[in-house]
């Protein structure tokens, strides 16, 4: 599978897990550039919940790909090997809009004091 390029939807399962990570299987946002997942094989993600609370680092979003009402979680940032997943079934669902990932980013960025 090497057709996953940031702002797609995937569907992954995240366990196992330990503690307060997210687990399950669940719905995610690829947000690693598309050259560093070609040149690596693996994916920067962050996870979705259908959560309805209102969060800081949440952002909400409305795809067709998705059942219900959707936030994406920008605090907790997995790196994932994708060539290795295949127990875990990577299925790709669709893609956000350029606004929402944009809006994704920005909330990423929260986590981080880079000085640049």
């Amino acid at each position: 599978m090497n057709s996953i390029k940031q702002g797609t939807i995937i569907y992954i399962d995240f366990d196992p897990s330990k503690g307060s990570e997210i687990k399950k299987r669940r719905p995610a946002v690829v947000i690693s550039r598309d050259e560093y997942s070609l040149s690596s094989n693996l994916i920067i993600v962050c996870p979705i919940t259908s959560t309805d609370k209102k969060r800081p680092y949440f952002v909400e979003i409305d795809n067709d790909a998705l059942k219900k009402g959707s936030m994406v979680n920008a605090k907790q940032v997995y790196t994932l090997d994708f060539t290795e997943r295949g127990g875990r079934n990577i299925e790709i669902l669709g893609e956000v809009s350029t606004r929402e990932f944009i809006n994704i980013a920005q909330h990423v960025q929260m986590n981080f004091n880079f000085p640049v």
